[in-house]
């Protein structure tokens, strides 16, 4: 009888989410400024979901709810307030979104050292990109023009050093172990993937 149900249920669908619920939580123990695994989890969730729509709810769904933990927990010991949403969020939610649009569309989803590399390399760089913007655009400490954006893009380079590591170490350590797993046990065999 549960052999019958087994075909059912999505088992690959299950363990990629599982993946990204468990990593997102990584950014709670101590790590270096901005070494997080999230943007690794978007690129990852992208490429391993059969199904679009769970590319994108899944990975930013994990990430909201790893930030309640960390603005309402972990940073917020002085405070009575809980917060749902921290201020300017929406600048790094929106990096997700176009992280995890980029990864769905990137090279058919093909999947080697070379593309996982790349892929990196751009959503560290996307990420830095629109963060920084948004700070400068809302902050009101740099200047409004030319030259307060160039200086709000240098004063986040230090920033992005953690963030390009993080990408760098988690993305190929969650594709390669889910590689890994996916040759020793058939049930989580992706065949929308190519390797």
């Amino acid at each position: 009888m549960f052999e019958k149900y087994i075909n059912t249920i999505d088992i690959q669908t299950i363990a990629v989410s599982l993946i990204v619920l468990v990593v997102s939580f990584l950014r709670i123990i101590p790590h270096i400024q901005n070494f997080s695994p999230i943007i690794a989890l978007a690129i990852f969730g992208a490429l391993h979901y059969k199904s679009k729509s769970l590319s994108y709810i899944i990975p930013i769904l994990s990430l909201w709810v790893s930030d309640l933990l960390l603005n309402n927990f972990i940073y917020s010991t002085y405070s009575n307030n809980f917060n749902f949403f921290y201020e300017g969020f929406y600048w790094q939610y929106i990096s997700y979104l176009v992280i995890i649009f980029l990864s769905l569309n990137f090279n058919k989803r093909k999947i080697n050292i070379l593309n996982v590399f790349f892929l990196a390399l751009c959503s560290s760089l996307l990420f830095f990109i629109i963060t920084n913007f948004g700070f400068w655009l809302t902050s009101g400490i740099y200047s409004n023009n030319l030259y307060g954006l160039i200086e709000c893009y240098i004063a986040g380079i230090p920033f992005y050093k953690g963030t390009l590591l993080g990408v760098l170490f988690y993305t190929p350590v969650l594709i390669g172990l889910y590689y890994m797993l996916q040759k020793k046990i058939a049930l989580l065999r992706a065949r929308h993937l190519i390797y």
